[in-house]
């Protein structure tokens, strides 16, 4: 009987753990969405709230004082027993490489999280936007992908307008929606701008969930968020703005830059930032309504 209980409890606290961590796919049923929200809270930074950390290891704890409780000096036995027979150490080291995997997984999530936190509180204080900040002429690389609501969106067809354009996926619960949140903030007082987010993930941000993900993120009238039916598509747009990314194949991440380009009304690509402030890139649209005069 201990075995049981001691097989069930590292079950359950491994099972218990990938429920607070693992990616929710694009459109979750609302039912796991707010079960997990309720049992974990969400973090500015994506990860569980206070609550949610407590009940993570407070969980496992109380199943296993219980064990204990109950059993006593049987629990030492028990283990040492499995550890006698082949079959009881072959499943002692299956269950320890699976904790030690589940781990390092969450341990990486915490670590992309507290390094966009780290960013995050930087763009508070990175002061205003200099006046002889770069202005780059260069044609901005044309594209042609497809929005949440089935529209196909050309760059060379929103000529005439400013465009704000960056690359984000779903699955990403840091970086990502700091720099949408970014672009909703400088958008609001900037005047007219398109802003386009181009996923990172066309592999699991196909078209027909990104409508999905624009609920997600609440995004504005002026939002598209992009992808294709290809993947080669969406690889070839990054490749063109010179954004490099890594995509761990076992689990999906994907680790990449916070760039944002900002594109003027000729088509031409004026600034590049990398994880800027909302208060950088409202200024930096408001200077592309200036006449620019090339120097020389």
């Amino acid at each position: 009987m201990p075995a049981a209980a001691l097989l069930l409890w590292v079950l359950a606290a491994l099972l218990w753990w990938a429920f607070a961590f693992a990616p929710l796919p694009s459109e979750p049923p609302a039912w796991l969405s707010a079960a997990r929200h309720a049992c974990f809270g969400t973090a500015a930074d994506g990860l569980p709230a206070a609550h949610g950390w407590m009940l993570l290891i407070l969980g496992p704890a109380s199943f296993l004082v219980g064990i204990v409780t109950l059993w006593g000096r049987e629990v030492p036995a028990t283990l040492a027993g499995a550890l006698r027979r082949r079959g009881g150490r072959l499943l002692v080291a299956a269950l320890a490489l699976a904790v030690v995997f589940e781990g390092a997984w969450v341990l990486r999530k915490v670590e992309a999280a507290r390094a966009a936190g780290a960013w995050s509180a930087a763009i508070h204080v990175d002061g205003a936007l200099p006046e002889d900040y770069p202005r780059q002429t260069a044609p901005a690389p044309d594209f042609s992908l497809v929005d949440q609501h089935g529209a196909r969106v050309s760059l060379n067809d929103l000529r005439g307008r400013r465009v704000a354009l960056t690359f984000v996926f779903a699955h990403c619960q840091t970086l990502c929606p700091l720099v949408v949140d970014t672009l909703r903030q400088a958008s609001q007082d900037a005047g007219p701008v398109t802003v386009l987010l181009v996923t990172l993930d066309p592999w699991r941000d196909t078209p027909r969930t990104l409508a999905g993900l624009a609920r997600q993120w609440k995004l504005p009238d002026a939002f598209h968020v992009l992808s294709s039916r290809r993947v080669e598509d969406v690889v070839r747009v990054s490749e063109r703005y010179g954004v490099t990314f890594r995509r761990d194949e076992r689990t999906g991440d994907i680790a990449h830059p916070g760039l944002v380009f900002l594109i003027d009304a000729d088509g031409r690509l004026a600034y590049t930032f990398s994880t800027p402030s909302p208060a950088w890139v409202r200024e930096a649209l408001r200077r592309l309504g200036r006449p620019h005069v090339l120097a020389g």
